[in-house]
């Protein structure tokens, strides 16, 4: 089934499983214990990140209480394009005033190939930043294998929507 990707992620349901998936793999019942939902809403989510690439499964875990959980983790190269999409169009709503553009058809062609060399190193970067955060998040939660993992995706879904990663510091010294 076909999703439009801007749909299923103006879902706020489907945004935090994106957050949790982006930072560590998970599975449905630990994903619906989080976020407080039940097992079958998260699965019906699931299947539609799921369907539209947005995540991916990566693995499964044993189960003494019934059938394998399977491990679903996000697509990060998709999500960071997401979000350049959203910072793009952010910008673009923002921008009130606009210049008038004067000059020859050479000129402005100049000017628009300067633009786009930015653009794509800018864009370069932002993949960079973006995949160095993945990282550091992934090694912070490593630190900490044996923590709660719905405490911890708590506090770092906090820090990641607020950016105010000091509450990861002030929770580390909890653990």
């Amino acid at each position: 089934m076909d999703y439009d990707l801007l749909d299923i992620i103006d879902n706020e349901i489907r945004r935090k499983i994106l957050s949790i998936l982006s930072v560590r793999p998970s599975y449905t019942f630990e994903l619906a214990r989080f976020l407080g939902s039940s097992q079958q809403l998260v699965a019906k989510h699931i299947k539609m990140l799921e369907d539209s690439g947005l995540i991916y499964k990566v693995g499964k875990i044993e189960s003494d209480e019934g059938p394998p959980r399977i491990l679903y983790k996000a697509n990060l190269p998709l999500l960071s394009f997401l979000q350049f999409i959203e910072g793009i169009s952010s910008i673009i709503e923002s921008d009130k005033g606009e210049e008038e553009l004067n000059g020859t058809a050479d000129d402005l062609i100049e000017q628009l190939k300067e633009i786009d060399r930015r653009i794509k190193t800018i864009e370069l970067e932002l993949k960079d930043l973006i995949s160095r955060k993945q990282r550091i998040l992934l090694a912070i939660s490593n630190m900490f294998p044996d923590t709660e993992t719905s405490s911890f995706f708590r506090v770092m879904i906090e820090a990641l929507e607020s950016g105010n990663f000091d509450l990861i510091t002030k929770n580390i010294d909890d653990y």
